[in-house]
């Protein structure tokens, strides 16, 4: 496993880790039975075929060969993970430009997409695993219109991929309907676990970015023999942190183009965990920008957190500071940024504030579909240690209910 994880400063004794070690296992045991809803993703990465990878190539070539952007439609899990992979990997892409909508109701937003892809050609993925999804759907008619207007009936349903079960629900059946090209979502695959899927490979793809580098990575790890002894010292760590009355894990990252993978780390963990009046809160904060909003209220403020840094040791780029830069010149923004790390860490780590560290050699695709297996098998491990169901989500369904009955009612 090529990432590292340090606990050293965690606060939490080696030996109580160690003891609860077993009850991790269980956990890993149970994830891996095929007893439990939702848990394809477990065995995804050593699932994804030659013929899948290849479809989903082959589709993605075809978007990059006719648009200039691809539009994805989708909320939660159907944009969080391709947005977070896209981020953070782009500075390799060479592909379609990828805007993501459906995720709110924001008609300047709208209005500005719009303004945006005027006079360009355009695709349309459209994501709900449900394919009912009311931020998504509402999306979806909008943009629809403009491409029937612009391409007619026939080649918008070239340009459209419909992202969905493969079962009758209203995009299904629509797609069905329009010849639009179908791509499943499995039925045993939550959205928030669904980044190695379509829905997050065809974005990522369209991208320019390299799946099969991506979907390996994972698979790399995608054994139990992975997680072994320690290797889920990191999941027992957070649910002790949470019995010695910590409620807040601030996830930190020294690289803004790790930013969305920040999010994407708050919709798993708080999804999965935030349930029956438990759960450690998920935030997130970029460095070094927020240490100038937030690093005062880390370093001496209310000790209801710990701080989880994630970082890579390697960069592809790096910039040396010119004499223009004084004191600084002659260094590298890569060297200043991990004196930053290796500060901030020290620092906050003598005021008393639990810390862990983990860390990989660099932010490519085998290293980051590896990064994403990692945090789903400790997320739904720590899920489970805490007694709560990491594969439902009550809480979301009540909003939505509460929320279509007052469009009904307009």
């Amino acid at each position: 496993m090529s990432v590292s994880v340090y606990l050293e400063d965690s606060g939490i004794s080696g030996k109580l880790v160690e003891s609860r070690r077993v009850s991790a296992q269980n956990a890993l045991k149970e994830l891996w039975s095929g007893e439990l809803d939702f848990t394809g993703w477990v065995r995804l990465p050593e699932k994804i075929t030659e013929d899948s990878l290849s479809k989903i190539e082959r589709y993605a070539k075809q978007i990059r060969e006719s648009s200039d952007f691809l539009i994805v439609l989708g909320v939660g899990g159907s944009y969080m993970g391709a947005k977070a992979v896209i981020d953070l990997l782009g500075e390799r892409a060479a592909g379609t430009e990828v805007i993501f909508a459906g995720y709110n109701f924001s008609a300047r937003y709208i209005n500005e997409v719009f303004e945006k892809i005027r006079n360009k050609d355009i695709s349309l993925c459209v994501i709900s695993k449900s394919g009912t999804t009311t931020e998504t759907l509402s999306a979806f008619g909008i943009f629809r219109k403009y491409m029937l207007d612009k391409y007619g009936r026939d080649e918008t349903a070239e340009r459209t991929y419909a992202i969905t079960e493969r079962r009758s629900n209203y995009l299904y059946d629509i797609a069905e309907e329009d010849g639009f090209t179908v791509l499943d979502i499995p039925l045993d695959v939550g959205g928030r676990y669904s980044v190695l899927t379509p829905v997050g490979l065809l974005p990522i793809a369209a991208a320019g970015l390299d799946i099969r580098a991506l979907t390996g990575g994972a698979a790399e790890i995608s054994d139990p023999k992975h997680f072994a002894g320690g290797a889920l010292d990191y999941a027992v760590t957070r649910q002790l942190m949470y019995d010695f009355g910590k409620r807040i894990e601030v996830f930190e990252f020294f690289d803004p183009y790790a930013s969305f993978f920040g999010e994407w780390l708050k919709q798993l963990f708080g999804e999965s965990e935030g349930k029956e009046g438990r759960g450690l809160f998920p935030a997130s904060l970029m460095f070094s920008r927020d240490l100038h909003s937030m690093g005062q209220f880390l370093q001496q403020g209310t000790p209801s957190f710990f701080e989880t840094f994630i970082t890579a040791e390697k960069t592809a780029q790096d910039v040396v500071i010119p004499e223009e830069g004084g004191e600084f010149a002659g260094r590298t923004i890569q060297q200043i940024n991990t004196c930053a790390v290796d500060g901030v860490y020290a620092a906050h780590v003598k005021a008393g504030v639990p810390a862990v560290k983990i860390t990989v050699d660099s932010f490519d695709p085998e290293n980051v579909g590896e990064l994403i297996y990692f945090f789903e098998t400790q997320c739904a491990v720590s899920a489970l240690l805490s007694g709560v169901n990491p594969f439902d989500q009550p809480g979301v369904e009540a909003y939505k209910t509460e929320m279509k009955a007052n469009i009904k009612s307009l």
